[in-house]
């Protein structure tokens, strides 16, 4: 590389020796350097590498012009370093050289440097920048500090800046409207949104189409009125030719009508489309599987498929029809899609793996969520804090608390969810002491419990039999946190003096409650009843379960079940005549096992597997060897004797 620039390094040749130096820029690390002698070699490189996407090479190059001759860099070096700064450090650092070379009030310097801060989002500088800058604010500069605020997430400030710009005669362009709608939007202001556009409007700016996409993705959270504003946008943008011109602000159609349930409407902005890409397509699955329409997502996503090219489904469409099945309750599809997925050799990201944790977690997939398990730690995701709230839950839904708790342990930062769901998973599992030592752990941490929490500790308070501590809690809850009590913290309640045998404090707390106890607290009761065999009060309870508004099976079958344990043959007829007349019918009992990462699901009437015939002779040999084995330990027995 040196014997080739000394070749070139005569005068008419310099210019091929910068197209060189220019040409090698991208590709060389920082081994060898031009001259300290001039700066317009080094400026050079430090253009080519931003131009090929290189920022971290054209910032080594800066620091070694910087170490080596401190007074090189110039007007054109400078700007060039702030276009490569990925931190407000670096920012900073190179904003503290151009004050120690007297440049920060070159024009170029100066509005490099307020850019720099204003994309990293550091409005305070930039404010600071802009206030002290050499040359008369136009628009553009501005625009610069509008888009600071917008980036920092604050509106009002950005409105303020707005204000002045208006008041100091510079004239609001498209660019200056977008990022003051984009500010709001990100904030989740968008009733606001949708007023400031009219003002552009309104104002004789007719903005781009960047504007229009910030407004469509307001639209769904317009209230009763969010269709009619969303079409209404629409057809603006058709009539200003915004809508066939630009791609991006068809995908955000698309996705307005499908976050508005207007699965139609998205539907033929789809088909309408002249070009579609991997957005397009994700955009129309994911707002199938959002409103349900599992099949339908399924379908497009294998009609992505068949595109072939560029378009192919990514972990974008995967996530999608995974996370429709998921929460659609048909978990066993979930797991299906995501097993094709590890076939297809496309790596999930966190909101894959959160999905089927939660899909592994429900149907107790052990198996199969160690292996999600094991993808999050290949992929490095095993530490973002959504996949180790998914570990937890899955861990302790299938029975594994000390996984759960020792992912518990790893967490270098907890949410409420985190406390939530080891809380839970130490409950459901009747380790009492262990779910109020969390939440006492939980209470000096500094963490504020919700409605959530204390269904949890109620619940494990419940199924350990500790009563005093569970009615104290219930007050802590509402006289210290000020949370008011929910259907599900009575009927924990309820369940909990009804299991410990305070039927009469358990009855009387449903009289105090400010609602209408639904069928779930009369069932807590109704089962107590059972437990206790108190059949005065289960005959109360009965009358009060059978005159309730809505029907439900279940308690009608706890009731006929509670008759004929008393022996009371007819009342418990009686129940199930009026069930079957009612036509409620029982749901079929359900079990499932997990074998070569497949879940077998097993319901009560339903057709047999294919396998059905090989299963049940298995289930014979075995009952055969059980009969076999119970007749020689009888035999056994009676030889001893």
């Amino acid at each position: 590389m040196r014997r080739l620039l000394r070749a070139t390094g005569s005068a008419p040749c310099s210019h091929r020796r910068h197209r060189l130096l220019s040409a090698c820029a991208a590709d060389q690390p920082i081994r060898h350097h031009p001259p300290t002698s001039n700066a317009v070699p080094w400026n050079r490189l430090l253009r080519a590498h931003i131009s090929r996407s290189r920022p971290d090479l054209a910032l080594a190059l800066y620091r070694r012009m910087r170490a080596l001759a401190p007074a090189l860099p110039n007007s054109y070096t400078l700007p060039l370093a702030l276009r490569a700064t990925p931190s407000p450090r670096l920012a900073s650092a190179v904003h503290a050289h151009a004050l120690h070379l007297g440049l920060q009030a070159h024009p170029d310097v100066a509005g490099q440097i307020l850019a720099a801060y204003a994309r990293l989002g550091r409005a305070d500088e930039a404010r600071q920048v802009f206030d002290v800058l050499p040359v008369r604010r136009t628009t553009l500069s501005w625009n610069t500090l509008i888009s600071a605020y917008s980036i920092g997430c604050d509106p009002d400030a950005e409105r303020g800046a707005f204000a002045c710009m208006v008041a100091a005669g510079a004239r609001p362009d498209a660019v200056s409207w977008t990022a003051l709608l984009s500010a709001h939007a990100r904030c989740g202001r968008h009733p606001e949104v949708l007023e400031l556009f009219g003002e552009m409007h309104g104002s004789g700016c007719e903005g781009n189409a960047e504007a229009i996409a910030v407004v469509l993705s307001a639209c769904p959270y317009a209230g009763c009125s969010a269709v009619a504003k969303g079409k209404a946008v629409h057809a603006y943008g058709v009539v200003k030719g915004i809508v066939r011109g630009y791609l991006f602000v068809t995908n955000s159609l698309v996705c307005m009508y499908g976050k508005l349930g207007e699965m139609e409407e998205a539907k033929k902005v789809f088909q309408d489309a002249g070009e579609k890409n991997v957005v397009t397509w994700n955009a129309l699955i994911t707002s199938y599987a959002a409103a349900g329409l599992c099949d339908e997502a399924l379908d497009v996503f294998a009609r992505m498929e068949q595109c072939g090219g560029m378009v192919t489904p990514n972990v974008v469409s995967w996530s999608a029809v995974i996370g429709g099945f998921a929460s659609s309750g048909d978990m066993q599809r979930a797991l299906e899609l995501f097993l094709q997925m590890q076939l297809r050799r496309v790596l999930p990201n966190v909101v894959t793996l959160v999905t089927v944790l939660s899909a592994c977690a429900e149907l107790l997939a052990l198996r199969l969520g160690r292996e999600v398990h094991a993808h999050a730690i290949k992929g490095v995701l095993d530490r973002h804090l959504l996949v180790q709230n998914g570990l937890i839950n899955m861990y302790a839904k299938c029975g594994r608390v000390a996984a759960a708790h020792k992912v518990f342990d790893q967490m270098k930062s907890r949410d409420l969810i985190s406390w939530n769901s080891i809380i839970a998973g130490y409950g459901m599992h009747g380790l009492c002491d262990e779910a109020l030592a969390m939440f006492a752990e939980m209470a000096r941490a500094m963490v504020e419990p919700d409605a959530v929490t204390f269904v949890s500790v109620l619940s494990a308070c419940s199924h350990g039999g500790r009563v005093l501590e569970g009615r104290r809690l219930f007050d802590q809850m509402v006289q210290e946190h000020k949370i008011s009590p929910s259907m599900e913290h009575y009927t924990c309640m309820v369940d909990l003096l009804g299991r410990a045998g305070l039927l009469r404090d358990a009855s009387e707390l449903i009289k105090t409650m400010p609602m209408r106890p639904d069928l779930c607290v009369w069932g807590a009761l109704l089962n107590s009843c059972r437990i206790h065999g108190n059949a005065a009060m289960a005959e109360a309870t009965i009358t009060k379960v059978l005159q309730a508004e809505a029907e439900s099976t279940g308690n009608h079958m706890l009731i006929t079940n509670l008759y004929a344990a008393c022996g009371m043959w007819d009342d418990s007829k009686r129940v199930r005549v009026m069930t079957k007349e009612a036509g409620l019918r029982k749901n079929p009992g359900q079990s499932w096992i997990e074998l070569g990462n497949k879940v077998f699901a097993f319901t009560a009437g339903s057709a047999a597997l294919p396998e059905a015939e090989e299963i049940f002779r298995v289930l014979d040999d075995l009952y055969r060897e059980m009969r076999d084995k119970e007749h020689s330990t009888f035999d056994a027995i009676a030889i001893t004797r």
